[in-house]
C-alpha cells in the first residue's frame, strides 16, 4: 500500500490492466482500490480470456443467448455490466480527485480503427450506454483515429488514446486533444468534466528494437529504446502544456491529458520485472499494470522521480540506434499497425469464444468432470484450505512461502506463470526463424536434448506431425549407440538443422550429442559450413551460449532463466521446435493464456471452476492419504502428452520422502488389479472417447477419477499450463518445493565415477553376476536356480503401496516397446501393483528423481544388453580424438543410477539380456504366472 502512495506523492497514479467479473464479485477489486489502485483498463483480449477461461459469465451468457442476442450483443452486455460495476467501485476515487482519477476504460470495436466516423459513432454509443462520468472509451492513435479523438473530446466524451509508440504519435494525439477542447469550449461545454489519457505502449518498442539490434550484433543498446522514447514523449508533454494556447484552456478548467504507460510487463526475462515502472515515474502520469507487474512492484519496486532523469542520455540512445540504420519512427508505425491487427484478432477470438460457450452450454458439454465418491470430502477440504490460505493469489504474487520459508530455487523458478503472455511478444522472431529454416531448404530437424528440453518438442512432433512444407522433427534423448547410429543414418547433411537444447549446456548427454554431430557435420559439409546447420536454445550466459557463438551457430535463443526445464514447454524450449514443424504457436499460446485466466487468483477454488486449483487438490490432497499413484488414461491421439506429464509430476513431487508416481500407457485391467493407492486422470480428445465401461468400473470400485476434455490438439497449450499450475498446487499439499530436484545429481555422480574408472583402467567397474541362466545374467542380492525364480524371489517383498519400475537401458524401438508393455502388464496383473517403464538415460531426467526421493517403496528391475555396435564420442567439437564411446557412456549411466538407488536403500535387480533382447524379454514375460 505504501508503495502506491509513494508513487501518488510523486504525481503518478496506478491503474490495473485487468478486469473480470469474479475480480469484482469477490471483493478483490475493492481491496485493490483500498490499497491505492485508482483506475482500470480493459481490452478484448482481457475479456476473451475471462469469458473463455472461466464459468464467471456462463449464466449471464446463457440468458442472453436465450433472448436471441447476437455474439456481439452478448459481448457488449457482459462488458458494459463489468465496466459499470467497476466504475461504481471507483466513483469515490473520481470524486475525491475532482474528476482527475478513478476511471475505467473500455475499448471501441478495434475493427473501426481505420474508420473515423465509425469510431465516433461507436464511442459515443458506448459512453452513453455506460452512463457513468468516470469511464473512458479507448480509441487508437491511427491517422483515422486522430480526428475521432478531436470530435469525441469536443462532445465531452472521455477518451483513452491507445497504440502510441513514439513521441511523434504522442504529439499528434496531444494536438487532437487540445483541438477537441477548443471545440468543446466553443460549444459552451464544461472543460473540467472531460478527461483523457494518452497511452504510450512501452515494452513492445524494446521487443522490436532489440530484434533489429541483435541482427546488427549490437547488445549495448538493447533494452534502452522504450525508456528513451517514453522519456522524450514526456518532454514533449511538458513542452505542449507550457504553450500559451494551453494556458487559456486551463483557465477554463481544462485538465492535462496525462501520459499513461501501457504494456508495462517486461517481455525480456533478462530485464528487471519492474523496469517500466521504476524508470517512468513523474508528475501527471499513469502507469497501468497487469496483476503480475503490480505485485512485483509492491514487492520490490522503487519509487523515485526517474522520468525526467537521463533525458540527454535518452537522446543519445535513439541517435545510436538510428545510426545503425534502424528507423524508430518506422518501428513505431509498424507496431501501431501490428497492434491494430492484434486487437482485431483478439476481437475475432472473443466472438469465437462466445460462440463456443453458447454451443457448450446448449450441449451441456463440460471441459472437466470429477467422480471421487467417498473421497469427495477430502478434495473439498483441500479446496477450502486453498481459499482460506489464499494460495492461488500467493502463487500469482510469486510468494515463495506457499512452499517453503526460504526463496532458494523457488523465487527464481516462477517465470512459467507469465509465459503465455510474455512469449506472445516473441512469436514473430520464432516464426521468422522457422521461415528462414524453410527458405534455406532444410527439411530435417534433429533436436538434441534431455528431459525438459526434449519432451515437449516430442509431444508436438508426435501429436501434430509436420505441416506441409515444414521439416520433419526427430528428438534424440538416448545415449544408446544404436539409437544414435540409426538417427544419423536417416539424415541428409545439407538439409538438416541440429537444434541443441539445454538450459546449461553442461548436461553430459547433450554435450556428447553435440560433439558427435558437429564432427559428423564437419566431415560432410566442411568446418566453414557446419556451424550454420546448428541452432541453440539455452539460458543467457550458459556454457551452451558460449559454445554456440564460438562455433558460428545460425541462431541462439536465450530463454527466461527463471523457468525450470520441466516448466519450459510454453517458452523457447517448446515453441521453437513447434514452430519449425508448423504448429500455430500463437494459437497454442492463446489457449495457454485462456487456461492461465482460468487458474488465476480471481477464480475461486471453491465457488469457481479453477481447474489448476482443482487438479492440484485432486493430486496433492489424495496423495496425502496414500492415493499417490497417478494413472493417466488418454485418447490415442493425446498419449504422448503423458510423457511430458510424467517428468513434470515425478521430478517435481518426488522428494523429501514424498511423491506422486505417474503411470502411463497402462493397459486397462480388471478393477481388482488396482489397489487403494491409485487415482486416475483422463484426457479425452473430441471424437476419441475414453472407454466408458473401463472408466465406469473404476468409479464403481471407488477409485477417484477426474477427466479433462479437449476439442482440438491445439488445446494442449491450455493443458501444458494447467498441469504446471496443478503441480505447483500439489507441491503445496505435500509440503515440498516442486521446483528443485535434489536427488538427480546422485546418478550423474555415479556415472562420472564410472567413466573416470574407465579412463584410468580401460574397463568399467563390474560386479559378478549372482547367476547366469538361459543367456540372462542376474545381478544383485538374489537367490534362485534360474532367472525366473530369482526374479520372483526379488518381487516377493514388494511393500504395501509399492510399485515396480522397469528401467530399460536398451535401444528404443517399436518392437522393444511392445515387449516391455506386455512384460509390465503381466507383472501388474501378477503382483497387483503399478508397473512403470522407462528407457535410460531418458528416465533419469523424469522419474529418476522420484525413484530416489520418494518414500522408498519402489523396487527396480534394470534391463541391460550387449550393444551390436558402438561409436566414439569426440573429446572436443570438431576433434577426431575420442576417449569414450556412447556404449561406455550408456553403461556408466546405468551403473551410476544403480549405485544411486542402492545408496538410497532401494532394492534393485539387474537382468543383462545379452545380444538377444527380443528373445530374452519374450521368455521373461512367458515365465510370469
Amino acid at each position: 500500500m505504501s508503495a502506491i502512495k509513494d508513487l501518488n506523492r510523486l504525481g503518478q497514479s496506478i491503474w490495473l490492466d485487468f478486469i473480470r467479473r469474479s475480480l469484482i464479485a469477490s471483493g478483490e477489486l475493492e481491496a485493490l482500490i483500498a490499497r491505492g489502485v485508482s483506475g482500470i483498463t480493459s481490452n478484448p483480449t482481457i475479456f476473451e480470456k475471462a469469458i473463455a477461461g472461466s464459468a464467471d459469465y456462463d449464466e449471464a451468457l446463457k440468458e442472453l443467448a436465450e433472448e436471441g442476442k447476437t455474439n456481439e450483443e452478448i459481448y457488449l452486455a457482459l462488458a458494459l455490466d463489468d465496466i459499470r460495476r467497476a466504475a461504481d467501485l471507483l466513483r469515490p476515487a473520481w470524486e475525491r480527485s475532482g474528476g482527475a482519477d478513478g476511471y475505467v476504460s473500455l475499448e471501441a470495436n478495434p475493427k473501426l480503427a481505420y474508420d473515423t466516423e465509425g469510431t465516433v459513432t461507436e464511442a459515443r454509443m458506448l459512453f452513453k450506454a455506460l452512463g457513468r462520468p468516470n469511464v473512458m472509451i479507448k480509441v487508437p492513435a491511427t491517422q483515422e483515429g486522430i480526428p475521432a479523438i478531436e470530435a469525441l473530446i469536443g462532445e465531452g466524451v472521455n477518451v483513452n488514446v491507445t497504440l502510441i509508440f513514439s513521441p511523434a504519435h504522442y504529439e499528434a494525439v496531444a494536438r487532437a486533444y487540445i483541438a477537441g477542447l477548443d471545440k468543446l469550449a466553443a460549444r459552451g461545454g464544461d472543460l473540467a468534466r472531460v478527461a483523457s489519457v494518452a497511452s504510450f505502449f512501452v515494452s513492445r518498442i524494446d521487443t522490436a528494437a532489440d530484434r533489429k539490434l541483435e541482427e546488427r550484433g549490437n547488445r549495448a543498446l538493447q533494452g534502452k529504446a522504450a525508456i528513451a522514447c517514453a522519456k522524450l514523449a514526456y518532454e514533449r508533454f511538458r513542452a505542449i502544456y507550457a504553450w500559451k494556447r494551453w494556458e487559456s484552456l486551463a483557465a477554463k478548467g481544462a485538465r492535462v491529458q496525462r501520459l499513461l504507460w501501457g504494456s508495462t510487463g517486461t517481455k525480456n526475462p533478462n530485464y528487471p520485472d519492474t523496469l517500466y515502472v521504476d524508470e517512468l515515474i513523474g508528475p501527471d502520469t499513469v502507469n497501468t499494470l497487469p496483476p503480475a507487474t503490480l505485485q512485483a512492484f509492491l514487492d520490490h519496486g522503487t519509487a523515485a522521480p526517474t522520468l525526467r532523469r537521463g533525458v540527454r542520455e535518452a537522446r543519445r540512445v535513439l541517435e545510436g540506434i538510428e545510426g545503425l540504420g534502424i528507423g524508430m519512427n518506422e518501428i513505431a508505425d509498424e507496431l501501431q499497425r501490428e497492434g491494430v491487427l492484434a486487437f482485431e484478432t483478439s476481437f475475432d477470438a472473443l466472438m469465437g469464444s462466445i460462440r463456443s460457450k453458447r454451443d457448450e452450454i446448449r450441449a451441456g458439454w463440460k471441459p472437466e468432470s470429477t467422480e471421487a465418491g467417498s473421497l469427495r470430502d477430502r478434495i473439498d477440504e483441500g479446496l477450502a484450505a486453498l481459499r482460506k490460505d489464499r494460495v492461488m493469489d500467493r502463487i500469482w504474487a510469486k510468494d515463495h512461502t506457499v512452499w517453503k520459508p526460504g526463496p532458494r530455487e523457488i523465487a527464481n523458478r516462477l517465470g512459467w506463470l507469465s509465459s503465455p503472455v510474455d512469449m506472445m511478444e516473441r512469436v514473430d522472431e520464432i516464426e521468422d526463424f522457422a521461415r528462414a529454416v524453410r527458405s534455406e531448404g532444410l527439411t530435417q530437424v534433429l533436436l538434441l536434448g534431455m528431459g525438459g528440453s526434449s519432451l515437449a518438442p516430442e509431444v508436438f512432433a508426435k501429436t501434430f506431425g509436420s505441416a506441409p512444407g515444414h521439416p520433419e522433427l526427430a528428438v534424440l534423448d538416448s545415449t544408446d549407440p544404436g539409437a544414435v547410429v540409426r538417427l544419423a543414418g536417416r539424415l541428409d547433411p545439407a538439409r538438416t538443422l541440429f537444434l541443441v537444447s539445454s538450459k546449461s549446456g553442461t548436461t553430459v548427454e547433450i554435450h556428447s550429442f553435440f560433439k558427435f554431430f558437429y564432427q559428423w557435420a564437419v566431415e560432410r559439409l566442411g568446418r566453414d559450413r557446419a556451424g550454420r546447420h546448428f541452432a541453440a536454445i539455452t539460458d543467457a550466459g550458459s556454457a551452451l551460449e558460449t559454445l554456440a557463438r564460438e562455433h558460428g551457430f545460425s541462431r541462439v535463443f536465450l530463454n527466461d532463466p527463471d523457468i525450470g526445464g520441466r516448466f519450459s514447454a510454453l517458452a523457447f524450449f517448446g515453441l521453437v521446435p513447434a514452430a519449425l514443424i508448423g504448429v500455430d504457436v500463437r494459437a497454442l499460446l492463446g489457449k495457454a493464456a485462456t487456461m492461465a485466466a482460468n487458474c488465476d487468483a480471481s477464480n475461486c477454488p471453491v465457488a469457481g471452476d479453477n481447474h489448476g486449483a482443482r487438479l492440484g487438490a485432486f493430486l496433492g490432497r489424495l496423495a496425502q492419504i496414500g492415493r499417490d499413484k497417478l494413472t493417466l488414461v488418454t485418447s490415442p491421439s493425446l498419449q504422448h502428452f503423458g510423457d511430458w506429464v510424467e517428468q513434470l509430476i515425478a521430478e517435481s513431487t518426488g522428494k523429501e520422502g514424498k511423491g506422486v508416481l505417474p503411470v502411463l500407457r497402462e493397459a486397462p485391467g480388471r478393477p481388482e488389479v488396482y489397489g487403494p493407492d491409485r487415482l486416475f486422470v483422463g484426457l479425452e480428445a473430441a471424437g476419441e472417447p475414453l472407454r466408458a465401461a473401463f472408466i465406469r468400473s473404476l468409479e464403481e470400485a471407488g477409485h477417484p477419477v477426474e477427466i479433462f476434455r479437449v476439442r482440438d490438439p491445439i488445446d494442449l497449450g491450455g493443458q501444458f499450463f494447467l498441469w504446471m499450475m496443478a503441480t505447483a498446487v500439489a507441491g503445496r499439499f505435500l509440503g515440498i518445493n516442486p521446483f528443485d530436484q535434489p536427488d538427480v545429481e546422485a546418478a550423474k555422480k555415479g556415472a562420472r565415477e564410472a567413466m573416470e574408472a574407465f579412463r584410468a583402467s580401460g574397463r568399467l567397474p563390474e560386479d559378478e553376476p549372482a547367476l547366469s541362466f538361459g543367456g540372462v545374467e542376474v545381478y544383485g542380492p538374489v537367490r534362485g536356480r534360474d532367472t525366473m525364480t530369482a526374479l520372483e524371489g526379488f518381487l516377493e517383498a514388494i511393500p504395501a503401496g509399492g510399485y515396480i519400475a522397469i528401467t530399460a537401458w536398451l535401444p528404443p524401438s517399436d518392437e522393444t516397446d511392445i515387449l516391455l508393455q506386455i512384460f509390465r502388464t503381466r507383472l501388474r496383473d501378477r503382483y497387483r501393483v503399478p508397473v512403470t517403464v522407462g528407457y535410460g538415460p531418458r528416465y533419469l531426467h523424469s522419474t529418476g528423481q522420484l525413484h530416489k526421493g520418494d518414500v522408498g517403496k519402489g523396487v527396480f528391475i534394470q534391463l541391460t544388453a550387449d550393444s551390436e555396435e558402438d561409436i566414439p564420442i569426440p573429446d572436443a567439437p570438431g576433434s577426431t580424438a575420442a576417449s569414450l564411446t556412447f556404449g561406455i557412456l550408456e553403461a556408466a549411466q546405468a551403473a551410476g543410477d544403480r549405485q544411486a538407488l542402492l545408496a538410497k536403500g532401494r532394492r534393485v535387480i539387474r537382468l543383462h539380456l545379452g545380444p538377444d533382447i527380443g528373445g530374452r524379454l519374450a521368455l521373461l514375460t512367458e515365465g510370469i504366472q
